[in-house]
C-alpha cells in the first residue's frame, strides 16, 4: 500500500506541475482557476496534498511493523540504512512542497528550513542564499523550491527501489521465511508477488475504511480531513511558541526546537532520532557482539517486550499530538514547564532506540534464566523438605502404632489379670 501511495503521489505532482506558477501572490488564484477549468484538477490536487498525510501514515506504520518483527536482525543492513534515508528524504520534500503551496504554514516552513540549513554551516555570512535567498516567500525561492520540490521526488523513488530490492527481495521476510524465486521466467518473480501483495493489501484497506465512514457517517459531507489540520491556527501566549503550528507529522520535529534548551542542542536530537532509526542495524550488532549467544526472541512471545513496544508507541502519538497544545516548552530560568508527559515521552523515544530495543533479548533471556534457576532451586527444596516431612510423619506414625500395641498389651493384661480372679 506504501508503495502504491508513493506512485500516486508521484503521478499527481507530475500533473500539478503542469499548471504550477511560481508566483506566491497567483497561486491560490491560479489553483481554484485550476479547479474550474480542468477536469478532475480538484480531486488531483487534494489526492495530492492528503497523499502526504497517507504515506507518513503508511510510513509509520511499516517502521513500527519492521521494528515489532525485528526485521533489523534478519534483513539486510543496506537495505534498512536506505530506508531509513529515505524516511528522512521524504521530510525535505514534504518541507518544499509546504513552502510551495503559499499557504499561511508556507512562509514559517520556508524560515525554519533556511535557519536549520544556515546552523548547519554555522551561521556563516548568507550560506542559505543560494537556495533560500531572504528566507521568505518570493518569485525567485518559489522557482528554485520548484525545480528541487520536482526532480527530489524521482531521486526518493529511487532510493525506495533500492530498499525494496535489498530488503524485500525476500518478500516473506516478515515471517522470517525464504520464498522460491522462480528463475525460469523473464520478469523478477518476486517484484510481481510484492506488487500482487501490495494491491491485495490496498484492496483489504480501502473496503475497511468504506466500511466504517460508511457505518458512522450517513451524510457524505460530514467526513472530512481537518483531523490533519487540528491547531494549525491557534493564539499562543507563551514565550518560545509559534502562532502557527506546523502539521502533525512535523510537530515532533517542532518540539525537539521548541522544549530543547538551546537551538543546536533541538538540531542535535532531530538529527539523532534519524540516525538511531537508520542505523539501527548496525547499533544492534555493536551492542550484541559478545551476546551471539542468547536467542532472538520474537516480540510477540514477550509480555516485557511487547509491552516497551506499546509504551514505544504511545510516546510516538503523544509527542505528534501534544504540541502546540501542550504547552511544554523551556525557561531559561524555570527550566522544563509543561506536560511532564511530553518529556517523559521524547526520553524513552530515544531510550529504547538507542538502548532498549538492543538489549531487551538479553535482559528477556536473563530473567527467564533466573525463574529458571529460581523454579528449580524451589523444587528441589520443596523435594527435599517433602522428603524429610515424610519420614518424620512415617515416625510419628510407627511411634503411634507402637503405643498403640503396648496400650492393647497392657490392656489384655489387665483383662487376663481379671479373668483369673473371678477363677
Amino acid at each position: 500500500m506504501l508503495l502504491i501511495s508513493i506512485i500516486l503521489q508521484l503521478l499527481s505532482g507530475f500533473f500539478l506541475g503542469w499548471y504550477y506558477i511560481p508566483e506566491p501572490g497567483l497561486v491560490i488564484e491560479l489553483r481554484e482557476e485550476m479547479f474550474n477549468d480542468t477536469r478532475f484538477g480538484s480531486e488531483v490536487f487534494y489526492m495530492h496534498v492528503r497523499g502526504v498525510d497517507t504515506i507518513f501514515v503508511l510510513s509509520y506504520m511499516h517502521i513500527l511493523k519492521k521494528i515489532y518483527l525485528k526485521n533489523y536482525i534478519s534483513a539486510e543492513s543496506d537495505g534498512w540504512i536506505l530506508g531509513g534515508y529515505a524516511f528522512f528524504w521524504f521530510h525535505y520534500i514534504v518541507a518544499l512542497g509546504i513552502s510551495l503551496s503559499a499557504t499561511h504554514l508556507s512562509d514559517l516552513t520556508l524560515t525554519i528550513i533556511a535557519n536549520i540549513y544556515w546552523s548547519v554551516f554555522n551561521n556563516i555570512y548568507k550560506t542559505y542564499y543560494i537556495i533560500f535567498t531572504n528566507k521568505h516567500l518570493n518569485i525567485d525561492q518559489m522557482t528554485r523550491l520548484m525545480v528541487l520540490h520536482y526532480f527530489t521526488p524521482w531521486y526518493y523513488l529511487y532510493l525506495v527501489q533500492l530498499h525494496v530490492m535489498f530488503c524485500h527481495e525476500s518478500w516473506d521476510s516478515d515471517s522470517g521465511e525464504s520464498i522460491y524465486e522462480d528463475k525460469s521466467g523473464s520478469y523478477i518473480s518476486w517484484f510481481y508477488d510484492a506488487f500482487l501483495k501490495e494491491i491485495q493489501d490496498a484492496w483489504y484497506w480501502t473496503l475497511f475504511v468504506f466500511v466504517y465512514f460508511w457505518l458512522h457517517h450517513f451524510n457524505g459531507s460530514t467526513v472530512n480531513y481537518f483531523f490533519f489540520e487540528r491547531w494549525n491556527i491557534s493564539e499562543l501566549d507563551e514565550i518560545r511558541f509559534y502562532g502557527v503550528a506546523p502539521h502533525w507529522y512535523f510537530r515532533p520535529l517542532m518540539g525537539l526546537l521548541v522544549i530543547s534548551p538551546t537551538h543546536y542542542e533541538g538540531l542535535m536530537w532531530m538529527a539523532l532520532f534519524f540516525v538511531l532509526l537508520t542505523f539501527l542495524p548496525i547499533i544492534y550488532n555493536w551492542y550484541n557482539v559478545y551476546n551471539k549467544h542468547v536467542p532472538t526472541i520474537p516480540m510477540q512471545n514477550s509480555l516485557i517486550q511487547t509491552f516497551a513496544f506499546i509504551i514505544f508507541m504511545m510516546s510516538l502519538y503523544c509527542s505528534a499530538s501534544m504540541l502546540p497544545c501542550g504547552r511544554y516548552y523551556y525557561e531559561p530560568e524555570g527550566g522544563y514547564v509543561g506536560n511532564p508527559w511530553v518529556k517523559f515521552s521524547y526520553q524513552y523515544i530515544y531510550l529504547y532506540m538507542a538502548w532498549f530495543v538492543h538489549h531487551l533479548d538479553l535482559v528477556d533471556h536473563y530473567i527467564f534464566q533466573f525463574f529458571q534457576t529460581f523454579v528449580r532451586k524451589c523444587l528441589k527444596l520443596y523435594k527435599k523438605n517433602i522428603k524429610i516431612a515424610k519420614n518424620t510423619v512415617s515416625k510419628f506414625i510407627n511411634f503411634s502404632n507402637i503405643n498403640k500395641s503396648y496400650y492393647g498389651l497392657v490392656f489384655n493384661n489387665k483383662n487376663y489379670d481379671l479373668n483369673l480372679k473371678k477363677k
